[in-house]
Parts: structure tokens; sequence; C-alpha cells
């Protein structure tokens, strides 16, 4: 069993934690990890070329994907990539003029769905006709065309921050698109076709990630809270807090990236970094110091299947992974 890991290595410069969070990351990365022989390996590293990408104080990094038919579907900031597994080849790149700070795609049925961030937005892309058929505004108060210019090109934008919902996740399933929002703490529901059905309040942290896992969607919080969701209910069936597992009252850092393989369960953390939004990090309260941000490291923990206890460690940042936003299981 594989499990693929994306994420962003920082720049040397950056280690000392004064650049901003949008500007210092110089590739993207994806690596692989063999359950059976414990070793990780770099797979993939990529630099968003300059037509991409804004001039100055741009990053770049691999946020969060999805496999599908034997393909890895992964954003950057700014371009959807497709990659042919298992021998990690690009076969083919997306990018928009609408695409900015883009944070996950998922496959289904011909189309991406794409979580555009940056415009607080999930598009829904054809791959047949090549262009966008349907969008999904995830602020609802304001039209999405009346803050945003179809026409500009937001990849030259190094943020638009701050995001009034900052939409993380979306996942597709029975003809409905089910989105992560960050500041909403919800998970917003709309059809395929664009109706609005509703939304289910988690109010336990910042959902990230969100997929399906056998009858139950699992959603990751920053916070370090893993919520299971009933897919038929849409409810909370359970809540579990990976904090009891921190030492000396610290932070575990950004929780996000999920998956369970062989009766394990597999969590992503990464280091807390700076930021001008200081909002961003006030679930931190009053761990907002540069101890506490320093502390805990970049890995994937790995859980045993009721997550009683710590199996083993994926260390991540002494292979050259900063950050981690999917954990993927192939």
């Amino acid at each position: 069993m594989k499990i693929i890991i994306s994420g962003g290595r920082q720049s040397k410069s950056s280690l000392s934690y004064f650049n901003k969070e949008w500007s210092n990351g110089v590739s993207g990365i994806i690596f692989e990890y063999d359950t059976n022989s414990k070793k990780i390996e770099e797979k993939f590293t990529y630099e968003t070329p300059e037509r991409h990408r804004a001039e100055k104080d741009y990053s770049i990094s691999f946020k969060s994907g999805s496999i599908f038919n034997n393909k890895l579907y992964v954003t950057t900031l700014t371009e959807i990539l497709i990659i042919s597994l298992p021998n990690y080849k690009l076969i083919d790149k997306i990018s928009l003029n609408l695409f900015n700070d883009l944070h996950h795609v998922v496959y289904d049925s011909n189309f991406l769905y794409v979580v555009v961030t940056g415009l607080d937005l999930v598009l829904q892309y054809d791959l047949i006709k090549k262009k966008v058929s349907n969008h999904y505004n995830c602020f609802r108060d304001i039209d999405t065309w009346d803050r945003f210019d179809k026409h500009k090109d937001y990849r030259k934008l190094n943020t638009t921050k701050p995001h009034f919902s900052h939409p993380n996740h979306v996942t597709v399933h029975n003809n409905k698109v089910y989105i992560t929002r960050y500041k909403q703490e919800d998970v917003l529901i709309y059809e395929k076709d664009g109706k609005y059905l509703g939304n289910i309040k988690l109010d336990n942290g910042i959902p990230h990630d969100g997929s399906i896992f056998g009858r139950e969607f699992i959603y990751t919080t920053v916070t370090g809270k893993i919520l299971k969701v009933d897919i038929e209910k849409e409810k909370i069936n359970k809540i579990i807090d990976l904090n009891k597992f921190a030492e000396d009252d610290s932070s575990l850092g950004w929780c996000r990236g999920y998956t369970t393989a062989e009766n394990l369960n597999y969590v992503g953390f990464s280091r807390i970094r700076p930021t001008k939004f200081i909002e961003n990090i006030k679930w931190l309260g009053s761990k907002i110091t540069d101890k506490y941000k320093l502390k805990m490291p970049t890995r994937v923990e790995i859980y045993d299947s009721e997550f009683s206890k710590i199996i083993d460690t994926i260390e991540l940042e002494r292979v050259g992974l900063n950050w981690v936003f999917s954990v993927l299981k192939y």
C-alpha cells in the first residue's frame, strides 16, 4: 500500500519564519510512503511557470488533491496538474484566469470540481468541452460576479485575502456538492446543477478536508479534530479530539490531510507559520507565540483503528516537505 502526500517546500531564507505566508513556497512536492517498507520517497517536484503566477511575492506549492482511475489530480495555487500513477508522469495541466489560491480538486464523471479559495468559489470544469460549466458561490450574501471580474487574470495577484468564507475542500456524492468553509465552520451543500440545498454545521473547529470513507464523511479540523458525519442524515456521528496526544499543552499544528489504510488512520499536521492575518490562527489562543509556532514539526501521524494511540510518525521536514495538504491512499 502507498500513501501519497502533497505539500510544499519552503525557501531556506524563510526558515526564520519572517516571510509572508503566501510568498515562502519554492516548489510543490509529492512524496510516496510505502506502508510495508516504511520508506518515504520524493516522487514529483514542480515549479509554477511565470505566466501562471504573480510577478513577485508569489508562492509555489501543491495544495490538496484526489485520485481517480490511476490519476492524481492536484492543485498548485493557480493550476491543476493531472499526473499518472504509479509512474508520476505529467499528463495534463489546466490554468484559468479565475484561478487564485486553489485548495482542492476532485474528478467526477468527466468534470473537475475546483476549490478557488481566492474567489470564495468552487468551479465545475468540463474536461470534454475544456471550459467552466458551472460555479458554486461559497459566500452567498453577495453574488460572486459583483465581487470579482470574470475577465481579470487573478493568477497574477499573490493574494486576495481576507476571504469572506475561505472554502477548503469539495466532495461530490449522489448529485450533491459538499464544500467545507473555514470562516463559517460548516459544509455548504449544492446540487450539481447549482441549486442551493443548505449546510451542515460542524461547530467543532475550522474544517479543512472531507472525503467519503464507507458510510461516512470524515472531516479534519485544523484545530486537531476528526469529525465523522453520517452521509444520509448529514449529521455528526462522532468527534475525535487528537489534542489528547499533545505534549506540554502545545499545538499539534495545522491538522489537514486524512486517509485510512490497512485499519490504520493517517493524519497530516503542518508546522504553524506566521501570518499577516492573525484571525486565521486565533484558534491557537494563548499558544500564539514563537515557542509554539516552532514546536511541532510537519509530519503525518499514524494512529490505530480507534485513534487510541500513535503507532508511528512519518517525519516530513527531514525530507524537505515543510507543509502538507493531502494524505491519499493508492
